[in-house]
Parts: C-alpha cells; structure tokens; sequence
C-alpha cells in the first residue's frame, strides 16, 4: 500500500540512519552490528515498503557491518520485486569482501555502484 510517507531518522548509540524519498534511499553513518539489527531491519522494511520499492543505500559513513546486518540488506534486496534493486553505494570494502566470503554477493536484486564493483581493487587491504 502506497501512503504518503515523511523521511525520518533514527540515531541508536553509533549509528545514525536517515531516510530520504526523491529519490528513495538510506544514509547509513556509523556502526551495523547486533544491537542496531532491529533498526536497520525496520528501516529496510519501510523504505522498500516490503518489497514494493527498490532504494539506494549510502555507506560513505559506515564504520562496521557484522555478518548480521549485512545478511538484512541481502534479505531486504531479495524480498523486492519485479525489476526494483538495492543498489549499495559506496560500500566499504569490508562490506564488500564479507558478501564474497559470504558468496552472498549474486544475492538477487542486489547491486553495487560502479564505485565499489567487487574486484575492482580497492578492496586489498
């Protein structure tokens, strides 16, 4: 169902989250570990609309990911639909060698920008 929304943000301890809708996209600042799970999951789920909405995710600002948080963008990309995707821009290349060790990074419907291709070598360190 398709409601008029307003963004929103959320702040929880090292994270910050921020919404934007034109077009639709998370700004993720600071740390994605357990105890910021329900959060992100939350966010993920209203910014897609469950699966209706692709959007972009900003990680310019992301200090960590656990294995836990990056399993909800995976999930959150596979529950959309039709042709829309979770494009994760900027990914840092932690982000990026946990969906290869993972072997999570064919997940459907999720992308990464040009930027941060995997292989692209900015992910040796």
């Amino acid at each position: 169902m398709n409601v008029a929304r307003r963004p929103f943000t959320i702040s929880h301890r090292h994270l910050r989250i921020t919404q934007a809708l034109d077009p639709v996209e998370l700004r993720i600042e600071g740390e994605l570990d357990l105890a910021a799970l329900p959060a992100l999951a939350w966010a993920l789920a209203v910014t897609t609309d469950d699966g209706d909405i692709g959007a972009d995710i900003e990680l310019t600002g992301l200090d960590f990911i656990d294995v836990g948080c990056l399993r909800a963008l995976v999930d959150a990309a596979a529950r959309l639909t039709g042709h829309h995707v979770l494009t994760l821009r900027h990914a840092p290349p932690r982000l990026r060698r946990l969906l290869v060790d993972t072997r999570w990074h064919p997940a459907p419907h999720l992308r990464l920008d040009a930027a941060a291709r995997l292989g692209d070598g900015a992910d040796q360190s």
